[in-house]
């Protein structure tokens, strides 16, 4: 029934005369035969609906410091709210969100109204910096560490914008190794910065 009832209000809204404008991407077009039947038309909208790749948008949404409990770990959250990527607790707090755009500012609104003594800034990224490839390999939104941010900005062009939310200096910042974590012995040089 909740499948007859759409389809009944588009006709409904064909029959007295609104006009049913149907979603269109640049890369889709619909047939005659779907721009004449209400049912053909509800499904090409339907398919069209949702983050396909030509509607998806980059943001980061981030906060000055999220940790482990609630309302910080709705950082965490961004499947719920259809949106692909990563979510690192921190400081900061960050949210690599893959998504449409409406999408990404309700999920934004959410960690506002969860959290109102918190400012929540966002970054956007061009989507056309990005390699597809690397964007593709994103299908769920999953928590990371501050280390996997680092490196899946790097693998998407824009790590400079790690050093601008982290406040780290670039020429002071240990390099990345291919795996993704930072080079050999770092925890051991870590220890012995710390000691001096």
């Amino acid at each position: 029934m909740k499948l007859l009832l759409p389809l009944l209000l588009l006709s409904a809204a064909t029959i007295h005369g609104f006009q049913v404008q149907p979603l269109r991407s640049a890369k889709t077009t619909l047939t005659k035969q779907q721009h004449e039947s209400p049912a053909l038309l509800f499904f090409a909208a339907k398919k069209q609906g949702g983050d396909s790749s030509d509607d998806a948008v980059v943001t980061l949404v981030h906060s000055h410091h999220l940790l482990d409990h609630k309302p910080d770990n709705m950082i965490l959250k961004g499947g719920k709210y259809k949106l692909r990527g990563v979510g690192c607790l921190g400081r900061p707090g960050v949210a690599l969100c893959v998504g449409e755009q409406a999408a990404i500012n309700k999920f934004r609104s959410k960690l506002k109204a969860a959290m109102p003594q918190k400012k929540f800034g966002t970054i956007s990224i061009d989507r056309s910096s990005i390699p597809s490839d690397e964007l593709s390999k994103i299908s769920d939104f999953e928590e990371a560490t501050i280390g996997e941010l680092r490196s899946l900005l790097a693998k998407l062009g824009h790590e400079h914008h790690f050093f601008t939310l982290t406040g780290i200096d670039p020429s002071n910042a240990t390099q990345h190794s291919e795996e993704g974590g930072l080079n050999s012995n770092s925890k051991k040089s870590a220890k012995k910065r710390r000691k001096k």
